[in-house]
């Protein structure tokens, strides 16, 4: 990898440290992302990766050492719940968290997944009124784009491992929409395929450590469908392959990393998003052997 994308401006005594929170982590482009976004902006500060064992521990740790803000990932989008001094509405309507503020000690929770998520799928093309949706996976990042899928009047099928967590999901977006359902894994077929608009893998399955597998069966996929997938390491995943190889139309994860993070850095920085810059730094993260 580039020394201008590891080490894009000197630390000083004045460096701030910002960092993504998650396990496993080391995968991760946000620092990439981050840390040209800074760059860019000409702002003095780090984005580093930790994996650590307690999030609590890494929320204290934030308070601590006077940390402007953080990103969480998987495993902690939820458990990090019981940690903040505060969290805004929208994450609050969510139920999880994935960008955390440092506002002079009080630690603020927000969601930016479920709104970078429909900003990659609008910038694809995608119309998302009125359209079918099947989430793969009932973790953080599925609650947080299913939510925003229904505030934008679409209907949503979340379909599980566990049947049980899925309905839990269901039942909790319910409270703001009835356009949702839950199902397992096993049961997606032919006869739901065909109601389906738009599928959105949610889960690590076809992760790097993981890219040869798929969350559904490849022939289950038709060229009528928009398949997104959120994972991004590998920037095209078996899903996506076999996708495009079907001539269905396909959404990157590296679209909604970018454009969550974006967010993130507005909402820390108070500066509009250089999302250009963002995006090329990127791009020469993946094209580069890591």
């Amino acid at each position: 990898m580039p020394d201008s994308l590891v080490n894009p401006m000197a630390i000083s005594s004045h460096t701030q440290l910002y960092a993504v929170f998650g396990r496993p982590v080391r995968h991760s482009l946000s620092p990439v992302m981050h840390n040209a976004a800074f760059r860019e902006s000409g702002i003095d500060a780090a984005y580093l990766a930790f994996e650590p064992d307690s999030i609590r521990d890494a929320v204290d740790s934030m308070k601590s050492l006077g940390m402007p803000g953080a990103s969480v990932t998987i495993p902690f989008k939820l458990d990090v719940l019981a940690c903040l001094d505060d969290i805004d509405r929208h994450a609050a309507d969510i139920g999880s968290v994935n960008t955390l503020h440092n506002l002079g000690g009080s630690i603020v929770g927000h969601n930016t997944d479920g709104r970078g998520a429909v900003r990659a799928l609008v910038e694809s093309g995608v119309a998302i009124e009125g359209a079918s949706c099947l989430i793969i996976g009932n973790g953080g990042s599925a609650r947080a784009i299913a939510f925003s899928l229904l505030a934008h009047r679409a209907s949503v099928l979340i379909a599980g491992r566990s049947i049980e967590r899925a309905r839990a999901l269901a039942s909790d977006l319910e409270r703001d929409s009835s356009s949702v359902r839950a199902i397992g894994i096993p049961e997606i077929g032919p006869a739901i395929m065909e109601c389906v608009d738009i599928i959105i893998n949610t889960t690590p399955v076809g992760m790097a450590a993981d890219a040869r597998n798929i969350p559904i069966a490849v022939d289950l996929i038709a060229p009528r469908h928009t398949v997104f997938d959120i994972v991004y390491v590998p920037r095209t995943t078996r899903l996506l392959d076999e996708a495009s190889k079907r001539r269905a139309h396909t959404v990157h994860g590296m679209d909604m990393l970018v454009y969550q993070g974006a967010l993130q850095f507005e909402l820390w920085t108070g500066l509009e998003a250089p999302v250009e810059a963002m995006f090329r730094a990127v791009n020469e993260a993946l094209r580069t052997p890591r």
